[in-house]
């Protein structure tokens, strides 16, 4: 037999936090158990090699376009005022297949397949790495309103079908879901709890401090504003008039003086939580993504907020924060979600008190650039855009996709100290084209150079040992696919005999994978498998399984991939499914992820079940023979133009009339949101003896007819008898 395994399920009703915080403090784990070796001297260490270091760059003409015909002479690149060659230049399609090893080889120092500019490089459908980082404690409700509907208007139409989106927040109130997805009823979950998290004072008297207001006090020892909001308060308390000049030594004034100062230190101590708990998140995301292939898209979503240098560590914290963007290839877009500003003036609705001394002057003007200067540093540094006076976030997430959709990569060789330290400041022109304006991150990452030990010293001490547990927990928690061991996954649901609702987990690794260098045939190895199908609600089913893998020596055989099966009985929900399989042999990893939404499957609502996909060879069956049982199901849901795609579904609940079931199946092909291909209504045969509440139906859709690439299959049951309909969707690609 092709393989055997051993299967022990179990569910738990494990919270999501648990598992997570399990995945992570192993990993914290191996770490602690790592000493850190002693530093070593500059004669200690034998440099072997200096790679290159590599900069993104974006060239557009005064219109905004792209300019995609530069030439490498025309680039010119300085580190401060020396110009320093240029070893590599590739223009690179954002999110192609091509870019993580342009990238790769680009940061190797090795021309590979990093193709020259001017070259014909084939691009594949960009698939992109895009994160909505709302910063939800620095929102108004109406900037949070107008940030959900144009993020929502977004996913339903801006996003690419090989995008991957998360939607992040400040808060963490998105939780679970917020993680890089292409799935949309994911995202729409996430944005739809978004909800309103600004801390504010609670004060509910007319004298209004605002952020600016208590900063440009403690951290500018503005004593006009402060004598202004001293006026404010006494009169608001009925404390007495006060000194129009700041005279404020009367009972009264030491009065009010008490309050304000409370409420100026209270409201400038929230302000420095909420700022540092923003760059924190933001800098663990730009951490946690580092190891994700390809350059990242991030929008920032924000009102602003207030950084002074004399105040609090944020200054050093957003050049960290630039300096791990560089490390992570990730250009942010910062966009003040408050809009358009007008002229200066008094506001009524904030029912401020009216001075008409200079008192008050500058601070809507400073309340309104103020918040604005770390979105700007945050942009500019990373090779981004600060979007500020635009009251249509669509616009702007529309311009930022076009323009960051194609760049240049520089790899050059650093020289001397602050060169190699990242220290030196990088610039980048176009020789002979004042015209072209050229975007870059101020920053750049140089990889760690490879060393060897000098004779005579002695080595660092060796790292402890990884358990095989730890790494098969460290693959399933894993934020990307682990590769050493490609493995696929589908998932889908159904109604068994009783009421329960099934998960269908197939599982796939190519028999090519288990080859070993020399023998024609792969060795019986044995590989550990665990699972688990984590709900938004933290409900977690999960199993473990041992599969062995036995040699074959037949074509046919070896052309088959290793594929087996996990059901587990599930409530109705969203759920993230993750897998996660580990060589004993070798330690090689492999991992995959999938999202379900699991609908209610009662005993009277007409539904259907997923949609499983087969392939068959054309021809491989005569026309009499062929049925659900002769082809094995498909797992990656790619098939060849010369296969026949077979589908299979239930639908459940039909009525009956007169005895009979009347329910028919549409299926169309979809390429985008074109249609390519339908097949002709079909109704299910009605047959006395089949349960009307669960009744199977298949067919096959020749796929010679349709070009390679990406496609949906949509199929429509209606039960006409009842007039109600229940629909499917899946997708699969043709090669």
């Amino acid at each position: 037999m092709i393989q055997q395994f051993t299967s022990n399920s179990f569910r738990g009703l494990l919270s999501l936090a648990h598992l997570s915080c399990l995945a992570f403090a192993f990993c914290l784990g191996v770490q602690a158990q790592n000493p850190s070796p002693t530093p070593a001297s500059p004669d200690d260490v034998v440099r072997t090699n200096i790679e290159l270091v590599q900069t993104d760059v974006m060239v557009f003409d005064r219109r905004g376009n792209f300019i995609n015909a530069l030439r490498p002479e025309q680039f010119t690149l300085k580190l401060g005022s020396q110009q320093r060659p240029i070893s590599l230049i590739s223009r690179v399609t954002s999110g192609s297949k091509l870019e993580a090893s342009q990238l790769a080889a680009a940061r190797a120092g090795s021309a590979g397949p990093l193709a020259r500019v001017g070259e014909s490089t084939p691009m594949s459908s960009p698939g992109r790495l895009i994160f909505f980082f709302v910063d939800d404690v620095h929102l108004s409700g109406e900037s949070l309103v107008r940030s959900r509907k144009a993020l929502l208007r977004f996913v339903d139409q801006q996003m690419g079908p090989d995008d991957q989106v998360a939607v992040v927040s400040t808060s963490g109130q998105v939780g679970f879901l917020q993680q890089l997805t292409d799935n949309r009823i994911v995202l729409h979950r996430a944005i739809n709890r978004l909800g309103y998290k600004r801390n504010h004072e609670g004060y509910v008297g007319k004298t209004r401090i605002t952020e600016s207001m208590a900063s440009q006090i403690q951290d500018g020892n503005n004593s006009r504003l402060f004598a202004y909001l001293m006026e404010s308060v006494k009169i608001e308390l009925g404390l007495g008039g006060g000194a129009g000049r700041g005279d404020h030594s009367n009972d009264s004034a030491g009065q009010a003086r008490r309050i304000l100062t409370n409420r100026i230190r209270q409201i400038g101590a929230q302000s420095k939580a909420d700022t540092n708990a923003t760059l924190d998140v933001l800098r663990s995301l730009m951490q946690s993504s580092t190891a994700l292939p390809g350059r990242k898209l991030i929008f920032l979503l924000s009102d602003g907020f207030i950084v002074d240098p004399r105040g609090s560590n944020a200054l050093d914290v957003l050049h960290q924060l630039t300096q791990a963007a560089a490390h992570a290839g990730a250009v942010i877009y910062s966009m003040d979600t408050r809009g358009t500003f007008g002229e200066a003036g008094v506001d009524a609705s904030n029912n401020d008190y009216v001075d008409m001394t200079s008192r008050h002057a500058g601070v809507s003007i400073a309340e309104a650039l103020g918040p604005r200067e770390p979105l700007s540093v945050l942009a500019e540094e990373t090779g981004g855009r600060a979007i500020f006076n635009s009251n249509s976030i669509d616009d702007a997430i529309k311009q930022a996709v076009k323009e960051t959709s194609d760049y240049y990569v520089l790899a050059w060789r650093p020289e001397g100290d602050d060169e190699r330290s990242g220290k030196a400041r990088i610039e980048v022109s176009i020789q002979g084209r004042p015209d072209l304006r050229v975007r870059l991150r101020r920053n750049y990452f140089r990889p760690q150079l490879s060393a060897a030990i000098a004779p005579g010293k002695t080595p660092a001490p060796a790292p402890a040992k990884i358990t095989p547990e730890t790494e098969l927990l460290v693959a399933l928690g894993s934020p990307y696919p682990h590769r050493s061991l490609p493995t696929s996954l589908s998932v889908g649901f159904m109604k068994n005999s009783g009421s329960e609702v099934n998960l269908q987990a197939s599982m796939q690794i190519e028999r090519e994978a288990f080859y070993v260098a020399g023998s024609v045939a792969p060795q019986k190895t044995e590989v550990d498998v665990i699972g688990a199908a984590i709900d938004d609600r933290g409900l977690i089913y999960s199993f473990k399984q041992v599969l062995t893998v036995l040699p074959q020596t037949a074509q046919e055989a070896l052309n088959t991939p290793v594929m087996w099966r996990q059901q587990l009985t599930v409530q109705p929900g969203l759920y993230q499914v993750r897998i996660a399989v580990r060589e004993r042999k070798t330690g090689r990893s492999g991992s995959a992820m999938q999202w379900i939404e699991v609908p209610p499957l009662d005993q009277t609502r007409f539904s259907m079940s997923s949609l499983f996909l087969g392939e068959r060879r054309a021809g491989s069956l005569p026309e009499d023979k062929r049925g659900p049982e002769s082809i094995r199901a498909d797992v990656d849901h790619r098939f060849a133009r010369t296969s026949v795609l077979r589908f299979q579904t239930y639908v459940y609940n039909a009525s009956r009339v007169a005895g009979a079931t009347d329910v028919w199946i549409h299926a169309q092909v979809l390429r985008g949101s074109r249609q390519v291909f339908a097949l002709p209504p079909n109704r299910i045969p009605h047959d006395v003896t089949k349960d009307p509440t669960r009744l199977p139906y298949w067919t096959e859709i020749s796929l010679e007819e349709l070009p390679v690439g990406q496609y949906t299959l949509h199929v429509l049951a209606t039960d006409r008898a009842a007039n109600t309909n229940a629909s499917q969707t899946i997708s699969f690609s043709v090669e």
